[in-house]
């Protein structure tokens, strides 16, 4: 048969991951909750909450796409949360909170095998024996828990400040940015650290306010 009928649907090709010298590659950190959600999630979620529809709704417009960007160019990404394990404990309802939270709403998104975001691996007594790229834990302390396991990762100092500026931040928490900031991280939205929370936090985050020479 001839015409449109006859034609077999390709599949498109995957982009071809650049090589990036060590130098060179980008860290990515982002929060979860008004950075990567439009909705906060309360650090838990239950009932309707998970349903799949919920969930592509409440995940930014251009997220998908920024991270993929990332990933293409040869940078590493890390989600970094206060959502907190634990928290499920707290509702007597079915709920999900912390890295099983995450890494629900990265599955939706991503596909059920994706690989971009991975949560911790835990021994049979629950504990971590080895960290992913989805850091949930509700440390409060500005995170510094989070850029433990960050650069620990990626063979990262935190007194060498060339390392530390390789670190991108986007993040809702004015007092999480200045901290970074302090550490000589560098943000994303390159704002003072007032705006640059109150524009991570903005729906169209990443349709609008995310300057592409930040994922070169």
């Amino acid at each position: 048969m001839f015409g449109i009928f006859s034609k077999k649907k390709e599949r498109p090709t995957e982009p071809e991951i650049q090589q990036v010298s060590p130098q060179e590659r980008r860290i990515y950190v982002l929060d979860f909750d008004r950075t990567i959600t439009i909705l906060h999630t309360g650090a838990i979620a239950y009932g309707n909450e998970l349903a799949p529809v919920f969930i592509q709704k409440n995940v930014k417009n251009g997220f998908t796409d920024f991270v993929n960007k990332v990933v293409n160019k040869g940078h590493g990404i890390y989600i970094a949360s206060y959502s907190d394990d634990a928290n499920a404990d707290l509702v007597e309802e079915e709920a999900v909170s912390g890295h099983d939270l995450i890494k629900l709403y990265m599955d939706e998104v991503f596909g059920k095998d994706q690989i971009l975001f991975t949560a911790p691996r835990k021994n049979g007594a629950g504990e971590i024996i080895s960290a992913g790229n989805i850091i949930a834990h509700n440390s409060q302390d500005f995170k510094q828990h989070h850029l433990d396991i960050i650069v620990q990762k990626e063979d990262l100092d935190q007194e060498n400040p060339a390392d530390m500026k390789r670190i991108y931040l986007l993040e809702d928490d004015e007092e999480v940015v200045r901290f970074f900031m302090g550490k000589g991280c560098t943000l994303i939205v390159p704002f003072s650290a007032s705006r640059s929370a109150d524009t991570a936090a903005t729906k169209t985050l990443f349709t609008s306010y995310m300057p592409e020479s930040f994922i070169a």
